[in-house]
């Protein structure tokens, strides 16, 4: 899951390019959002449930099997078991997330049938709305099972067993899940919103949902596929250079490096391009050991200048928590506090128009996480961005499997009209405006 959401493969993950952060030199099929070419769609929904969710399920039904220390008491074995059980469901959560927020409704409740004697071939697609409406039950369920006083599996890549980190995620997931339903359902939205915040979400860096990449086979897929394999595929877009060059951005040198002409410069986006000609990728996101970022601070201090934007009590005003979430971003790349502070006074936090003002910076902000910035560009509408010339539209979605069309086509072809169309361009159910 983690290299999923990290990798900039041209056959996985191209959300770079949904928000046009991003852009590719010899190949441009992705960045006029051809998902044909080379498939993403099915790889993507393989990745999840094949990839992700299959194998969870089935160290769940391993874990059932496995004895605790010997040291520790009974009552205590079986509290951490079930801690380790709440690991595993709270991964299993935020790749369902992923689905739902992706491709809108998906098999959910009939997936993953693959028993002997209860075999589930061809299963529903279920709709993304009472999939929400469950998996806020789940993730319910989950937090109150966890005893933060004892470890979970304490070889966990992400928290190393901390039950209590564990438990910030889910409140911050929650969030997460509060503001995609803000336009749709404000009450659910800010039942959500306030209440994770009252609990605790993330807020430091030492709380971020982030994989440790290392040198040697488990090396961080940018470096993967940008220094390793000698592939010089992508630079940064000049949508995103001109906006950031726009606000003087301090980070400008700290994200890319100079052109050969002694500029910053990017790309045309969606056009063919001489990467020898533009700026690239700082070295600093192709090292081997950099890590991966799924869900941190700077993202959750921008969501809750939005919550706080949108009328909910998170703490504090919408300026403060904009203030925040730049400080932050700055701080995380290094930039001089001097040139922070002269970037917030010139980049004030706008309130007549916050949509923008929040969602610019965030763009700006969650760079090489193209994730990140596709939930703030689709709740907020801002950047506002130009259809690439070969496109029918900007992405608020990824279309179905094309395996799902052979296999599973009734299902998938209902599930098609239920949302409106299997179109990159179809909004998913929380995307109002």
């Amino acid at each position: 899951m983690a290299d999923f959401y990290v990798t900039p493969s041209v056959n996985l993950n191209i959300s770079r390019f949904f928000t046009q952060q991003w852009t590719e030199t010899q190949y441009i099929d992705e960045t006029n959002y051809n998902f044909i070419t080379r498939n993403q769609p099915q790889n993507h929904f393989n990745t999840m449930y094949r990839d992700v969710l299959g194998p969870l399920k089935q160290a769940g039904k391993f874990l059932d099997m496995e004895a605790e220390s010997a040291t520790l008491s009974t009552a205590n074995a079986a509290k951490v078991k079930g801690n380790k059980k709440a690991i595993i469901e709270m991964l299993s959560i935020y790749a369902w997330l992923n689905l739902v927020d992706t491709f809108g409704n998906v098999p959910y409740s009939e997936a993953l049938q693959n028993e002997v004697g209860a075999t589930v071939l061809q299963p529903k697609y279920d709709d993304a709305a009472a999939i929400y409406a469950d998996l806020e039950t789940r993730l319910n369920a989950v937090v109150a099972s966890m005893d933060p006083s004892l470890p979970g599996y304490e070889e966990d890549a992400f928290y190393g067993g901390d039950m209590a980190q564990w438990a910030t995620l889910a409140q911050t997931i929650k969030l997460r899940m509060g503001l995609n339903l803000s336009d749709v359902n404000p009450a659910k939205g800010k039942e959500l919103i306030e209440s994770a915040y009252a609990a605790g979400v993330i807020l430091n860096v030492s709380d971020n949902f982030t994989f440790p990449y290392t040198t040697g086979l488990v090396s961080n897929p940018v470096f993967q596929n940008l220094v390793q394999s000698g592939r010089n595929d992508f630079i940064p877009s000049d949508v995103y250079m001109n906006a950031l060059k726009a606000v003087n951005d301090p980070r400008i040198p700290k994200y890319f490096t100079l052109a050969p002409d002694g500029t910053y410069k990017g790309g045309p986006y969606g056009n063919l391009a001489s990467y020898n000609n533009y700026s690239h990728v700082a070295d600093v996101i192709k090292e081997a050991d950099y890590p991966g970022y799924l869900l941190e601070s700077v993202e959750v201090k921008f969501m809750l200048a939005e919550a706080a934007a949108r009328g909910y009590n998170v703490g504090g005003t919408a300026a403060t928590w904009y203030g925040l979430a730049i400080t932050a971003s700055m701080d995380q790349w290094g930039v001089d506090p001097a040139d922070t502070a002269a970037y917030l006074l010139a980049n004030p936090y706008d309130a007549a128009n916050w949509k923008k003002s929040i969602g610019m910076q965030a763009w700006f902000a969650m760079h090489n996480q193209g994730i990140s910035a596709w939930y703030f560009f689709r709740r907020l509408d801002y950047p506002q961005l130009a259809v690439p010339g070969n496109a029918e539209g900007l992405v608020y979605r990824i279309t179905y499997s094309n395996n799902e069309y052979s296999t599973n086509s009734a299902n998938v072809t209902a599930a098609a009209s239920a949302i409106g169309g299997d179109k990159y361009t179809t909004k998913v159910f929380w995307d109002k405006f």
